[in-house]
């Protein structure tokens, strides 16, 4: 068996010296060998996973190369073993004495398969050859042309892009992972002694189905972060100085940790950038910094992905330039008073939008009283920030060291010397106010706040960082599937048209959804000299329709309570964020004694944010829904009617008590208008106690929406997401 055959070939030597002759100059951490030969010594199938240009192609051939040339029937199509020939083909073989031997050789033993949506189960397991069908008959087992999952039989299996290949050709490699197979009208059931090493994206147990999972170990493969042994990698046979190789190394890392990237520049994309560098130095007269930024700008932005939350504010390339003049040093900086992470100045940012005790003062500039919010909270992240500026700042006072504290301020302090509590009092408050001000220019030099008219704001790039924050990480792919309505299509939330499958045509099918190669298989198959109506092939696509979505959101005082209203800001945001991926458009609409239109229909995530940060309650204010749903049905009417479906979703804690006298007729009949234009409405109701509940169900079920009673406001955010998905 295989298994045998491996185990006796890594165990025939040191485990050393096995590492060597499997892996080679692959660079893999020790803890990585050890597991990919553990799993080929128990004889389990192999998945490995990571990022484009990590090596998984490389490392899966690598694996491969463990085999050694074996004995076979000839001619055998699977490589039965010469003592027990098992397969039909060697049955016949057997019946006439036909069964000699020959050698098949390692490579031979190896097949590899590309992933793809096109990719069918003839691919793996074989067709008819119309040929010798003609010749022995189309049932005779001869006629069968075994493909590279039968002939790998006895060795390696790779599939390369697993996770792009389409569903019922996963159902053939799950078969294979069972050992055993079934050759279609054949009824023929064939042992297999395979290993199959597959490769995919970093996501691809999110798509794969838990079945065939089962069947394998995961190995993931990252990024390397050795950053010496990725430069022996990328730089191996490139005559380049230290410096540019430091710098380029720098460069690769930045952008893997950058906070706007999803996921940064490859090893491979590395080694592309490198292969530049000398070119350039022998074409072109610039000095090295020059070339370098030259050649990222050609090599790079490709190879980066940008996060979701900054798709819509930054590109690619914005990105890049930004990563190499850091590096290179085009941007000068003052150093930062203290050391803040990525989560701490995203903390300050929310805490800068979403509590208006702080809100407030930096807007209007009130230096003194954000001075005295932070001493009353002390827990705030603002108050812990400015702590540790405090602290820094007495340290380099008492060294000597601090450049801020003048002379006159000195004489000041000195002054009052010998009353020792007053002096460490005034010592203090000065501090303490050149520590606030050193915090405020620590962020705005970091591009956090922006000096506005009267007071601070804080900046695009901000916003960017707390959209980062809010983006919960299962927004980024949903493994949801399903039949839809659509004659061609299967209704998933992510529909970008691509191919999912192929069914026999229907009567209404478009002409542009048939596959001529199919279609002319089929015909083939079916043993037809002319293609009729039953041989035409249409393909399966992800259909899904586009939606245009406005919140109504109820901006009442009575949102003000259990930070109502900042859970219905990072909603919208988060919706926002979701229709960007899934190229849907969003509007908000406000309501309280009357409405307002906030934000156009867009697109943009940046936009929504910006706005809806700024949003604040209207104090004493009647809750208007009924204006509210007019206002959010106007802002869709006045969009060009296309395929996008239209839809409101209602936000409100309160009972609708305004227009008077009758608050809840009027929702009713704007509602009624609403779905007279083709609008659908969906509520979500944050406290029944507050709120009205049966005029919230009554609104629903004339919307033909759903209606949602939540008790907490953390509900909110995961409520608005799953609506999104059922629209």
């Amino acid at each position: 068996m295989l298994r045998s055959e491996i185990m006796t070939r890594l165990k025939a030597v040191p485990l050393e010296e096995a590492k060597e002759r499997l892996f080679g100059d692959f660079r893999l951490d020790n803890k990585k060998k050890e597991e990919v030969i553990t799993s080929l010594c128990s004889g389990h199938h192999l998945l490995i996973l990571g990022p484009p240009g990590s090596g998984k192609t490389v490392l899966a051939e690598k694996i491969s190369g463990i085999l050694r040339d074996m004995e076979v029937v000839k001619d055998c199509p699977i490589n039965c073993h010469p003592e027990n020939p098992s397969c039909p083909w060697c049955a016949e073989r057997k019946i006439n004495s036909e069964i000699t031997l020959q050698i098949v050789s390692a490579s031979q033993r190896v097949k590899r398969v590309q992933g793809s949506p096109e990719l069918l189960p003839e691919d793996l397991i074989g067709g008819i050859d119309p040929g010798t069908a003609l010749e022995y008959g189309l049932y005779d087992i001869r006629t069968f042309s075994p493909g590279k999952l039968l002939r790998s039989n006895r060795g390696f299996l790779l599939l390369d892009f697993v996770d792009r290949i389409p569903e019922r050709v996963l159902n053939v490699i799950l078969c294979a992972l069972e050992d055993t197979i079934t050759i279609g009208g054949h009824e023929e059931k064939i042992p297999l002694d395979i290993l199959i090493v597959a490769t995919g994206g970093e996501d691809a147990l999110k798509s794969l189905p838990i079945d065939m999972i089962d069947h394998f170990d995961i190995m993931e493969l990252p990024y390397m972060e050795d950053s010496a042994r990725e430069s022996d990698i990328v730089f191996h046979g490139k005559n380049l100085d230290d410096g540019i190789k430091d710098k380029v190394i720098d460069i690769i890392y930045k952008t893997r940790n950058h906070s706007d990237v999803k996921r940064g520049v490859s090893t491979r994309g590395g080694m592309r950038f490198a292969e530049l560098l000398p070119i350039y130095k022998r074409i072109s007269l610039k000095d090295d910094d020059e070339i370098l930024r030259t050649a990222s700008t050609v090599s790079l932005p490709h190879r980066i992905t940008v996060a979701p939350h900054a798709e819509a504010v930054r590109s690619p390339g914005e990105i890049i330039e930004e990563i190499v003049d850091d590096v290179l040093g085009g941007t000068r900086r003052k150093e930062d008073v203290v050391a803040l992470t990525v989560d701490e100045i995203q903390d300050l940012i929310e805490e800068m939008v979403r509590v208006e005790r702080f809100k407030r003062p930096l807007r209007m500039g009130y230096f003194d009283l954000l001075l005295r919010r932070i001493h009353r909270f002390p827990d705030s992240q603002l108050a812990r920030t400015h702590k540790r500026v405090v602290d820094k700042l007495d340290e380099d006072v008492r060294s000597g060291n601090i450049e801020d504290m003048t002379e006159k301020i000195l004489w000041e302090i000195e002054e009052k010397r010998k009353d020792r509590d007053k002096m460490f009092k005034e010592y203090m408050k000065r501090l303490e106010e050149l520590a606030l001000k050193k915090t405020i220019d620590m962020l705005e030099d970091k591009n956090i706040l922006e000096k506005g008219e009267e007071g601070w704001d804080i900046t695009r790039k901000a916003v960017s960082m707390l959209l980062e924050k809010l983006v919960p990480r299962h927004w980024d792919y949903y493994n949801s599937s399903g039949e839809g309505r659509h004659k061609t299509g299967k209704r998933l939330n992510l529909g970008e048209g691509r191919i999912v499958g192929l069914r026999k045509y229907r009567l209404g099918d478009r002409f542009r959804d048939v596959s001529v190669k199919d279609t002319v298989r089929e015909a083939i198959r079916n043993r037809r000299n002319y293609i009729t109506r039953e041989d035409i092939m249409v393909c399966k696509k992800d259909i899904r329709k586009k939606l245009e979505i406005v919140i109504a959101m109820d901006l009442s005082g009575t949102m003000s309570q259990l930070d109502k209203l900042w859970y219905a800001k990072e909603s919208a945001i988060a919706l926002a964020l979701a229709c960007t991926h899934y190229k849907d458009r969003i509007g908000i609409v406000t309501f309280s004694n009357m409405a307002d239109i906030i934000v156009e229909i867009t697109r943009n995530p940046y936009v929504v944010a910006r706005k809806v940060l700024d949003l604040e309650l209207h104090e004493n204010a009647f809750t208007n829904i009924g204006y509210g749903l007019s206002k959010a049905r106007s802002l869709l009417i006045q969009q060009n009617k296309g395929e996008a479906k239209r839809h409101i979703v209602l936000i409100s804690d309160g009972d609708a008590n305004a227009p008077k006298p009758f608050p809840g007729r009027y929702c009713i009949d704007e509602a009624a208008k609403a779905i007279r234009k083709g609008i659908t409405i969906s509520c979500v109701c944050i406290n029944e106690k507050s709120a009205n509940p049966r005029l919230m169900r009554e609104i629903s079920r004339i919307g033909r929406g759903r209606v949602y009673m939540i008790g907490g406001t953390e509900e909110l955010t995961p409520v608005l997401l799953e609506e999104r998905t059922h629209v």
